[in-house]
């Protein structure tokens, strides 16, 4: 725009003057928004990412030296009692069950008198059965029974000498080995390994050698 304009016409003079600021001030913003978006991104380009906690390897599982308790029970997949290992009044115990809960092995220590162990072996109707034990001052004794009890083979192994016992339901009985038995008359005898002696159902010595 000439001089001469300006001069003549205050009105164009002063519309140049602040278009002249106006583009002063665009092009201030325009630095001071490249300067920002410059320090935005160096402290992006600074900024270390957070670092995870080191993952070391899984402690293994350390398996317990001992466990102690006064009982434990194991059940099957139903619920019901299988086994069960205790210490009870007279000793520990170890009992084997079937499903019905019958205990058909029962292994046992006893601490009362006669001290000593005790296995015990029966079918689920306790028609038939077996008994070991090796009991303090009694010896090694062995009995299998039938439906009852005095149905049974007995074996034992005593400090009195060594006797195989038969008896059946109608009570009659032979022994044989060595023990003290009452002969014919009520006379009390010592037998020997040897010794044979046959009882009727009313205790009574049938016959007996030597």
């Amino acid at each position: 725009m000439s001089e001469a304009i300006r001069e003549t016409d205050p009105i164009l003079s002063r519309i140049e003057r602040l278009e002249q600021q106006n583009r002063r001030l665009k092009r201030g913003a325009l630095a001071c928004l490249l300067g920002v978006a410059s320090f935005g991104l160096m402290g992006q380009a600074q900024r270390k990412p957070a670092r995870l906690p080191a993952s070391g390897p899984t402690p293994a599982f350390t398996m317990p030296k001992n466990i102690e308790a006064e009982s434990f029970v194991l059940k099957d997949a139903g619920g019901r009692v299988r086994a069960e290992l205790s210490m009870g009044g007279t000793g520990p115990s170890l009992k084997l069950r079937d499903q019905g809960g019958t205990a058909l092995v029962t292994l046992s220590l006893n601490d009362d008198k006669p001290a000593g162990p005790f296995l015990l072996l029966s079918d689920p109707q306790h028609h038939a059965g077996l008994s070991m034990s090796i009991l303090e001052g009694a010896g090694s004794q062995l009995t299998l029974t039938g439906a009852r009890a005095d149905i049974q083979a007995h074996l034992g192994v005593t400090p009195d000498g060594t006797t195989l016992v038969l008896s059946d339901q109608e009570g009659f009985e032979t022994n044989v080995g060595s023990g003290v038995q009452a002969g014919k008359g009520g006379q009390v005898k010592k037998t020997t390994a040897a010794s044979i002696t046959l009882f009727n159902k009313d205790r009574k010595v049938l016959w007996s050698t030597p």
